[in-house]
């Protein structure tokens, strides 16, 4: 495999003294491509420095130390000191192993428009005058604790020796899956939601549709004039006349052929009775 070209020629290097240094250019490569540009620094223990820019657009501040922002000593104590924006992404902070994350002022608000999630094994709330919970709907489930709600079976066994905890279980799991299931219905209700949505887009495109119809019906109705008329004059003409009094000729001929050879088929279910059927029928 041959090796990436690199052009040495665009570098520019400029040292100031042994522990300071600017790198403009570098074409070796790393994780991010190779370096736009990089400023270098370290003390007289060794602890390094960099600030720079690489070919993928990522800037990176590193230090082998800690990093101080410090901001506002002249400033207008109701304005704002620092600020981090992101136009588009996340903007994740990262503890890779022991600390701590430490957000620490007189007033500390939390906005967001959507949803905030706590996800930890223990949750710790400390209030040295209240805690308070305000909201259309406010939700609580577990299995132990003064928080979660007694049931109506432990309320009423509540100070006697019957047994909530045994009795009032079954009323618990109950109350406990019928909580999930209107759980499951409430993530249901997007679907639902949609389904609505379709079937009101529907009853509106037939809605559309009507006027239309009710045209096209209006533009055949005197077609369908026309042809009643043709129908009730064809029942009126000579030849449908002529042909009906032909057939009631013709049927008042066979009955009359009838009457006159009756006897033929007087005596026919008697004939039926002497004749010997056939063996294998």
């Amino acid at each position: 495999m041959s090796e990436r070209f690199q052009n040495w020629n665009e570098r520019f290097l400029k040292s100031f003294g042994p522990r300071f240094r600017i790198d403009v250019a570098n074409p070796i490569m790393g994780f991010g491509g190779s370096d736009v540009v990089r400023m270098y620094g370290n003390t007289r223990k060794g602890d390094k420095f960099s600030f720079g820019m690489n070919e993928s657009g990522t800037v990176e501040l590193n230090a082998d130390q800690r990093i101080d922002i410090i901001a506002g000593a002249k400033n207008d104590s109701r304005s704002t000191d620092i600020v981090i924006h992101s136009r588009s992404g996340t903007i994740d902070i990262n503890v890779a192993q022991n600390g701590k994350v430490k957000i620490r002022g007189n007033n500390i608000e939390l906005d967001a428009a959507e949803s905030i999630t706590f996800n930890a094994r223990s949750i710790r709330m400390e209030g040295a005058d209240e805690i308070s919970l305000q909201a259309p709907k406010v939700w609580s489930r577990g299995k132990k604790g003064n928080l979660v709600p007694k049931t109506w079976m432990q309320s009423i066994t509540a100070g006697s020796f019957i047994g909530a905890d045994s009795i009032g279980g079954f009323l618990e799991k109950g109350l406990v899956e019928a909580a999930g299931v209107f759980d499951s219905i409430n993530d249901l209700q997007p679907d639902f939601s949609q389904l609505v949505g379709q079937a009101g887009a529907l009853a509106q495109g037939l809605g559309d549709q009507l006027p239309a119809m009710q045209q096209q019906l209006e533009q055949l109705k005197p077609q369908i004039e026309g042809l009643a008329g043709e129908l009730e004059s064809l029942a009126t003409s000579d030849a449908v006349t002529g042909l009906g009094e032909s057939l009631q000729s013709s049927v008042g001929g066979i009955q009359s052929a009838l009457q006159e050879n009756s006897g033929a088929f007087a005596n026919f279910g008697q004939g039926l009775q002497q004749i010997t059927q056939p063996n294998g029928y």
